[in-house]
């Protein structure tokens, strides 16, 4: 199947497969342009998050600014498991003028059975709780959608440094029916070379 990169009207890198399509996890409606301002869909993490699919890199396409993240580019978050306790870490990064800046801190999944929703510590004794909100239906899930429950914080991610467009532009409709104000949304620059990409210290357990 051919693939072709480009960059959409909004700025970012956006990749297109000949005849590819993505099943969406969310319902509604699917013709965007004829979509109405009183669609309202359920503001809730996704029914289930299998978290060893879920696990791994995933590359930052666009996000809503927040106060402890660098509006950087090539900006990238990383979900690994401790092999011998099963415990789980996030890794955020970005680089700001060339400069790579980076947090880590703990995750515990808040609940077992759904596996949707969980809470993050960077600095102790501050923790936050965020839902995934939206998956792909890729083996990997090949993107995902986090935000919290004020609608305060969201980052639509991809398991490479591009995302198709008509999968954005669906994702951000889904949000708007869920009463985000993605006009917030701020796009986050990356470059395909990441694609192949590896960090000395990407396995962090």
């Amino acid at each position: 199947m051919e693939e072709a990169t480009a960059n959409s009207s909004d700025g970012r890198s956006v990749s297109s497969e000949a005849g590819a399509s993505e099943e969406f996890t969310r319902e509604g409606p699917t013709d965007i342009s004829a979509a109405g301002g009183d669609i309202v869909l359920p503001y809730e993490p996704v029914p289930f998050v299998d978290m060893d699919r879920f696990i791994g890199k995933w590359y930052e396409i666009a996000k809503i600014p927040n106060r402890w993240q660098a509006n950087g580019s090539l900006s990238t978050v990383i979900y690994c498991r401790n092999p011998n306790n099963g415990k789980l870490r996030i890794v955020s990064r970005t680089f700001v003028d060339s400069r790579r800046s980076e947090h880590s801190g703990r995750l515990w999944v808040h609940d077992q059975e759904k596996c949707s929703s969980y809470k993050c510590q960077f600095l102790w004794p501050f923790t936050g709780m965020f839902w995934i909100l939206h998956l792909g239906e890729k083996e990997n899930y090949g993107y995902c959608v986090i935000g919290d429950p004020s609608k305060t914080n969201l980052w639509i991610l991809s398991r490479t440094p591009t995302l198709e467009d008509y999968v954005y532009e669906k994702l951000v409709a889904q949000l708007e029916w869920q009463g985000y104000n993605t006009s917030k949304l701020v796009i986050t620059p990356q470059s395909e070379d990441l694609a192949s990409y590896k960090d000395e210290d990407d396995d962090f357990y």
